[in-house]
């Protein structure tokens, strides 16, 4: 039998994988499977991944960079989940040398995976360091035969569509742990 979303809902990110119990299925985008059992997806460890890196500060002329950025749930392939409903957050990380606020909105589209081009530039004598944000995704389902909150399957990666470019590198490559505030 299928379970309905939750009737109260506010979108959390965790720290840490959270354990597996109604306050932490409550505070998940509400998604289901293919075989319609409700479940939730659970993102935590928010991070900063690096994407680019153009030093040109020995250069006299403009630097161009081009890379393919992808947005989505990275689940396995065996995995068939989609978001039922548009779920929206607003957050501040912060790291040791940057401060950002952004919003992040969770809809049907992230279902799948989706990858563009960005081109980035750097100008002359200077350095430029682009990072993309990423969340870790974890399902977790309501087991309509225990009434236990369980894990779903293993952990994924949300990509988000967030891009962070500052001057100066942030905390050690590839990634950059944030906290959120």
């Amino acid at each position: 039998m299928p379970f309905g979303p939750p009737s109260a809902h506010e979108l959390k990110i965790f720290d840490v994988m959270p354990v597996p119990n109604e306050t932490t299925f409550n505070a998940g985008v509400p998604a289901q499977s293919t075989t319609n059992e409700m479940l939730s997806v659970i993102l935590y460890s928010p991070n900063l991944e690096i994407i680019a890196s153009l030093d040109n500060t020995k250069s006299t002329v403009t630097s161009d960079y081009s890379a393919s950025v992808t947005n989505g749930f990275t689940f396995t392939t065996e995995q068939s989940v989609s978001v039922k409903t548009s779920v929206g957050i607003s957050i501040e990380i912060v790291t040791a040398s940057v401060e950002t606020t952004f919003a992040l909105s969770f809809s049907e589209q992230w279902n799948t995976t989706r990858t563009q081009g960005m081109s980035f530039s750097c100008p002359p004598g200077k350095k430029a360091f682009v990072y993309q944000g990423t969340l870790i995704s974890r399902v977790m389902a309501l087991n309509a035969q225990t009434a236990q909150y369980e894990w779903f399957s293993a952990a994924g990666k949300a990509l988000t569509q967030v891009l962070v470019t500052t001057d100066t590198p942030i905390g050690n490559a590839p990634s950059s742990p944030v906290t959120m505030k």
